[in-house]
C-alpha cells in the first residue's frame, strides 16, 4: 500500500469511526434513523473535506520541512482555525433547515454555551488529527531516510570498489609501471613524478572509507593526478583543460563523480580516436546550484550511459535531492558533454573548507 493509499484509508476510516461514536451518544428515539445519518454522513465529509484541504495548504506552505520549534505555534493555530471552521460550517446545514437539530431543543442549540463546548471538542479532534497526520509523515520521513542511507551506502561502497577496479586493472596498472620503466633511463626525474602520482591516487582511494563527499577543489587535486597518469600512456594524444570558480572549489560533490566522467570520456573519446582530442573539466554556480560539465570529443551513442554513468546518477539524487541530474548530450558534431548539476542540499555532505585559488590548467600540448 503506497502513501496515497493509507492516507485515504485514514481518512475515511477515522472520520467514520468519530461520527460512528458519535451516534452511540445520540438519542435515536428523538429523531427519524434517516436524519441521524444525513446528520452524521455529512459531518463525515465535512471533516475530510477539511482536513485534506488544510492537508494541500501543508504541501504548499512547505510545513513538514519544519523543525518542531517552529511547527508547533502553527499546529496549535491550525487546530483552532480547522475547529471553528468545523463548528461554523456543521451549523449551516440546521441553520438553513436542510437538517433537523438532534438532541437538544432548538432554542438550547443556538447558543454560546454550546458553540464554545462544541469549539472545544472539536479542537481537541483536529489537534488529535493534526498530532496523527504530522506524527505519521515523520515515521515516514525517518524509515525513508534509513531506506535512502543504507541504498547510499550500497551505492557508495559498489562505486568505490568499481574506482579501485579501474584503478588497479591490470591494463592500467601495468601500463602506468611500463610507462615507468621506459622513463627511468629516458627521463628519471619524470619517472619519479610518475611513481609519486600513481601513489597518490592509489592512497586517495584507499583512504576514502566511509568518504560520501569530497570538496570539488579536492575531487580535481585526484583528477589532475590521474590525468598526468593517462598523459604518459597516450602522450600528445591527450590534453585537458580544467577551469573551476572560486566559489565552485568549496562545494561539496560525491567521492570519484568528476574522475568517473573523466574516465569515460577518455575511454570512449580520446581512446578511439587517433589523433586524440581534448578533455575539458568546467564548474560554476548557477542560481546556487552546482554545474559541473566534462567535455570529450565522440559521437554519443545513449543519453543514459553505461552502468558507471547510471550509478552516479542515483548516488546524485540519494545525495542532493530529486533536483539533482546527470545528462549527457552532443554540445556539437564532435563533442560529447555530461552536465552534472548539485543543489545546495546534502544532510550527509562533509564540513566546508576555505576556497583555494581559481584552477585554470591544461596538459601541455
Amino acid at each position: 500500500m503506497n502513501r496515497q493509499h493509507a492516507y485515504w484509508l485514514c481518512q475515511l476510516g477515522g472520520w467514520t469511526l468519530v461520527c460512528g461514536i458519535s451516534l452511540l451518544l445520540v438519542n435515536w428515539k428523538a429523531q427519524e434513523g434517516w436524519t441521524i445519518l444525513l446528520n452524521q454522513g455529512l459531518s463525515v465529509a465535512l471533516g475530510v473535506g477539511l482536513t485534506h484541504a488544510f492537508r494541500g495548504y501543508v504541501h504548499r506552505a512547505g510545513w513538514l520541512d519544519l523543525s518542531l520549534k517552529h511547527l508547533a505555534p502553527r499546529l496549535v493555530g491550525a487546530a483552532l482555525v480547522l475547529s471553528l471552521s468545523f463548528n461554523v460550517l456543521s451549523d449551516l446545514p440546521a441553520y438553513f433547515g436542510i437538517i433537523e437539530v438532534i438532541g437538544v431543543e432548538e432554542e438550547e442549540y443556538w447558543t454560546l454555551h454550546r458553540f464554545s463546548l462544541n469549539l472545544f471538542g472539536n479542537s481537541i479532534l483536529m489537534g488529535l488529527w493534526l498530532v496523527i497526520y504530522f506524527g505519521v509523515h515523520l515515521a515516514w520521513d525517518y524509515r525513508q531516510a534509513e531506506v535512502d542511507k543504507w541504498k547510499l551506502e550500497a551505492q557508495a561502497e559498489t562505486a568505490r570498489l568499481k574506482a579501485l577496479k579501474l584503478q588497479l586493472n591490470p591494463h592500467f596498472f601495468f601500463n602506468s609501471l611500463n610507462s615507468v620503466r621506459a622513463l627511468i633511463a629516458e627521463d628519471p626525474e619524470r619517472a619519479q613524478r610518475m611513481v609519486t602520482r600513481l601513489a597518490r591516487l592509489l592512497r586517495s582511494t584507499l583512504q576514502v572509507d566511509d568518504v560520501k563527499t569530497v570538496p570539488l577543489e579536492e575531487e580535481l587535486s585526484t583528477v589532475r593526478t590521474y590525468l598526468e597518469l593517462e598523459k604518459v600512456r597516450f602522450e600528445d594524444r591527450l590534453r585537458y583543460e580544467i577551469d573551476a570558480t572560486e566559489t565552485a572549489l568549496n562545494r561539496p560533490v560525491p567521492f570519484l563523480l568528476v574522475q568517473t566522467l573523466v574516465e569515460n570520456g577518455i575511454k570512449h573519446g580520446v581512446a578511439a580516436r587517433r589523433e586524440g582530442g581534448t578533455v575539458t573539466i568546467q564548474a560554476d554556480l548557477v542560481d546556487d546550484v552546482l554545474r559541473l560539465q566534462v567535455a570529450n570529443p565522440g559521437v554519443l551513442e545513449s543519453e543514459e550511459g553505461g552502468v558507471g554513468l547510471q550509478n552516479a546518477r542515483e548516488r546524485l539524487q540519494l545525495l542532493f535531492g530529486e533536483d539533482a541530474s546527470l545528462t549527457l548530450e552532443n554540445t556539437d558534431a564532435e563533442t560529447v558533454t555530461a552536465t552534472a548539476l548539485l543543489p545546495r542540499q546534502s544532510e550527509y555532505q562533509r564540513p566546508a573548507v576555505e576556497p583555494g585559488p581559481r584552477a585554470v590548467e591544461g596538459g601541455p600540448s
